[in-house]
């Protein structure tokens, strides 16, 4: 499978990229035609490759993308950037996860903003996926837009994809030491609940009294504690843009909230304990992370937007 390479790569240099610095606001439709260091920085993998593609934009005449798996059909590998951001799994590795080579493989863009856990904030952005049909039986783990709190911890809100279907799911703290409670919260019609049996909910990681590693628990509904309003289905990014609009508000405590709208469309709407109360700041990343794959996986973000509500964050605004 061939992929059409961009009239031309432009990668990381300094660009016009809207912020406003009293408030944390953001709007980038990276329309300088660049990746803008200031806003994002670069999971830099072997395996990844970031771009500026002028041939497939939600909005304006640009969009970032980010493809894993390079071939001769791809754009040439990042180069290095001097920084003091650190990423977990990345080859300039924090603390909390270093890079070790096949372990999984990622192309992420992470939004250099970070803010303290239990911050009211909204997020807004176009995104699509391309990539060869997946085998019938393919079950591989695809994230593509993680919301995460400091800490060796999964994403309190990921944007999940198995067989090319699209789900979201959340996380809060289990009864265990590290323990994490994954709830299945929306989904794409047509995708297959066996992920989550019995329940929509499971408990993995943790380590017991005795410092031994917990396996997982299918039987649990940990997320029993959670009032999750589901309000409509999840449209595929695949081979399309989605517009995707998050409000959350996340510090492991009851009065917790979650909301998702795709295209314009209310999805679904979470209240309660969510996240983690042993972790730190939270942050955002976006582009293709998964288990290792030999099929390439290109991922495009545009009309991002960081801000205080719907509309001033809403990725249609590009289009006005």
């Amino acid at each position: 499978m061939r992929w059409p390479l961009p009239a031309f790569l432009l990668l990381l240099a300094a660009a016009p990229a809207a912020a406003d610095p009293t408030t944390g606001s953001i709007s980038d439709g990276f329309e300088g035609g660049r990746i803008p260091p200031q806003v994002w920085s670069p999971c830099r993998r072997p395996e990844g490759r970031f771009f500026i593609d002028d041939m497939l934009a939600r909005s304006g005449r640009y969009s970032a993308g980010m493809a894993l798996l390079p071939t001769p059909d791809l754009p040439p590998a990042i180069e290095a950037v001097n920084t003091e951001h650190r990423r977990s799994g990345c080859i300039d590795s924090d603390k909390d996860m270093e890079f070790m080579a096949g372990s999984d493989q990622r192309a992420e863009l992470w939004l250099r903003a970070t803010e303290p856990k239990g911050t009211d904030q909204w997020y807004g952005f176009s995104f699509r996926i391309d990539a060869p049909v997946a085998p019938e039986a393919d079950g591989q783990r695809l994230l593509v837009g993680q919301w995460k709190q400091s800490g060796q911890y999964s994403p309190f809100l990921g944007q999940r994809f198995r067989n090319r279907k699209f789900y979201l799911t959340v996380e809060q703290d289990g009864p265990a030491r590290y323990q994490q409670c994954r709830v299945l919260v929306a989904w794409e019609d047509g995708y297959d609940f066996s992920d989550f049996p019995p329940h929509h909910s499971f408990l993995h990681d943790g380590f017991d009294e005795t410092g031994a590693k917990l396996p997982p628990d299918y039987t649990a509904d940990c997320g029993s504690d959670l009032s999750i309003d589901r309000k409509a289905s999840l449209p595929s990014p695949y081979g399309a843009w989605v517009d995707m609009v998050v409000h959350i508000k996340v510090d492991g405590q009851p009065d917790d909230l979650i909301e998702v709208w795709a295209n314009g469309q209310p999805i679904v709407t979470v209240r309660g304990r969510l996240g983690y109360h042993d972790s730190g700041r939270q942050y955002f990343k976006i582009g293709p992370y998964r288990d290792p794959g030999d099929t390439p996986v290109v991922a495009h973000l545009d009309n991002f937007g960081l801000g205080q509500s719907f509309e001033e964050v809403d990725p249609r605004r590009f289009d006005k």
